[in-house]
């Protein structure tokens, strides 16, 4: 439970409450699909993975890649094939003081294959999260 809220603090680090989408919406979309995400062998992670790449201890990257990328596709931040969906990222960030910048720096594609997109995403964002000095909390 508390890689959910984790998550969730990720994906709301520079996502204000929108019309399109509110915060309360963002955090029950983003269990279930951790949830479905959990439930594919191929991308279950540790429930402390996330929280330990965020806090920039040694993961397993490709496990993490693995997961970020389904919950990313899911979510209609990224494609399956890793590129990123700049108008689902863009909903996402809703009305975000620093929407704009984090679209222009997070949002092309870096790397070969999808699976290191959506690590070069997640690095852009813990980038941005330790910056800006944001934190989470557990349940």
């Amino acid at each position: 439970m508390k890689t959910i809220v984790f998550i969730a603090c990720i994906v709301t680090l520079v996502v204000n409450v929108t019309a399109d989408i509110s915060r309360q919406e963002r955090i029950d979309t983003l269990k279930k699909v951790h949830v479905e995400c959990q439930a594919d062998p191929a991308t279950k992670v540790n429930e402390d993975l996330m929280e330990k790449f965020f806090k920039n201890e040694p993961v397993d990257e490709s496990l993490l890649a693995k997961h970020a990328l389904c919950i990313n596709v899911k979510l209609g931040v990224q494609k399956p094939n890793g590129d990123v969906d700049k108008e689902g990222f863009k909903k996402w960030l809703g009305g975000s003081d620093n929407g704009e910048q984090l679209i222009e720096e997070c949002g092309n594609k870096k790397g070969s294959t999808a699976e290191e997109s959506t690590l070069a995403l997640y690095k852009c964002f813990r980038k941005h999260r330790n910056e800006h000095g944001v934190h989470h909390h557990h349940d």
